[in-house]
């Protein structure tokens, strides 16, 4: 039996927030400030905060604020990014936080692996940032 496609409303903006600590021996070798990344999608005051760890996806609801306000006291940068149709092509990578952002941007960026190459991949592809001022804490 064909399952029908599930119709309901897709976001059209999210928030990416860059930062994060290093707590695995491995990352020392990553950019100081770009250890981690995580994902809201959302508008408004109502955000799905995304956080993929190493193993487990942790997921926050914020429905009484502001996402980037929120990120900015957890010490993350944000960008503010439109979302790209999804891809209708998979490619078998690594369960990583920025493969996961990847995924829910709609991004085929294959030479993209680090929180800071997504970060300029970014911003060097401007028509998919809101905002172009950089909002640093």
């Amino acid at each position: 039996m064909k399952q029908e496609k599930c119709h309901g409303y897709r976001y059209e903006q999210a928030v990416i927030g860059f930062g994060g600590t290093p707590t695995l021996w491995w990352m020392r070798f990553l950019k100081k400030g770009f250890y981690h990344c995580v994902i809201a999608i959302g508008a408004e005051r109502q955000w799905i905060l995304i956080d993929p760890l190493l193993h487990y996806t942790d997921t926050i609801v914020i429905d009484d604020g502001d996402v980037e306000k929120f990120l900015h006291k957890q010490g993350y940068q944000t960008l503010r990014v439109f979302l790209e149709e999804p891809l209708r092509h998979f490619r078998l990578r690594p369960y990583t936080c920025v493969e996961t952002a990847k995924r829910f941007l709609g991004l085929d960026a294959p030479n993209v692996w680090t929180p800071y190459q997504l970060y300029l991949f970014l911003t060097k592809n401007r028509k998919i940032i809101l905002d172009k001022e950089i909002k640093i804490c």
